[in-house]
């Protein structure tokens, strides 16, 4: 194997894997090791990932994969290489477009199916908790009682909190496919489920097609450069505030060893702003 494994969880792969119709038993895999549906619910359809604007000012939703089981549930499934601010917001911005989307001004609330939303993500999402698979829902804080008839669930994977040895669920088989980046990791990993090992097969025909790694390159220099203009323009920021302290500092006669103990500049940046 003479080419680059392409990652997993870079988001526009993962949609190759898990958001093709033809790999659909792997996705129902995945979601198995997690999700408490019955056996039968699992009759997939993929829909479309834009989540459509109720007004012309609303803003735009595009999903990573979005299924809808047999009998009407929502999936969507997100996943998260790096950390974000606001998650949880975004999380229930989605969420309550997918529940609203559900509903004409004219039909009756029954209509409205469960939406269940998963984040995958490449960093660590709650500190102060060890487990890597959280499943939230609304409960009274209380007395733990759960409001049924409010049709959501949200489910968390942090990557980097499994750990390395088995804990005998299938959904730690799926993270540690996502996690893998050698052959041998990938490997070691398609052994344990044949799901899993259509999954990595697929990986290596994703990664071996010559249009397919052209895209992924393409698509990893735009996020490079969208990441060095927000840290030029961050730093141009940081920079002017700076340049503010500093000539205040000067205004009301401190020293230079003062303004230096107050910003934590270097002397040099000092006389230079």
């Amino acid at each position: 194997m003479e080419y680059e494994i392409l990652s997993p969880v870079n988001d526009w792969i993962f949609k190759l894997l898990f958001g093709d119709i033809r790999h659909k038993s792997m996705l129902i895999s995945l979601l198995k090791g997690f999700v408490e549906l019955p056996n039968e619910e699992y009759e997939l359809t993929f829909l479309d990932t834009h989540l459509k604007p109720e007004t012309e000012d609303d803003k735009l939703g595009i999903l990573d994969i979005k299924v809808q089981t047999k009998s009407g549930k929502i999936i969507n499934i997100e996943i998260q290489i790096n950390p974000v601010k606001n998650i949880g917001k975004r999380l229930s911005f989605y969420k309550s477009k997918l529940i609203v989307g559900q509903i004409n001004e004219s039909e009756d609330y029954s209509i409205i199916q469960k939406v269940i939303c998963i984040c995958i993500t490449d960093y660590v999402l709650f500190p102060e908790v060890k487990d890597y698979l959280n499943d939230f829902s609304f409960y009274n804080r209380k007395n733990n009682f759960k409001f049924e008839d409010i049709p959501e669930d949200i489910y968390t994977l942090e990557l980097p909190k499994v750990p390395v040895q088995t804990d005998g669920t299938t959904v730690w088989e799926w993270m540690s496919f996502l996690k893998s980046k050698t052959k041998e990791e990938f490997e070691m990993v398609a052994a344990k489920n044949p799901e899993i090992r259509k999954a990595v097969n697929t990986l290596y025909d994703l990664s071996a097609n010559d249009k397919v790694r052209a895209e992924y390159e393409q698509r990893q220099k735009a996020w490079r450069d969208r990441k060095a203009v927000y840290e030029y323009m961050l730093d141009e920021a940081i920079l002017k505030k700076d340049t503010e302290i500093v000539r205040k500092m000067k205004a009301y006669g401190d020293s230079i060893e003062k303004i230096q103990a107050i910003t934590g500049l270097s002397i040099e940046v000092i006389n230079t702003l």
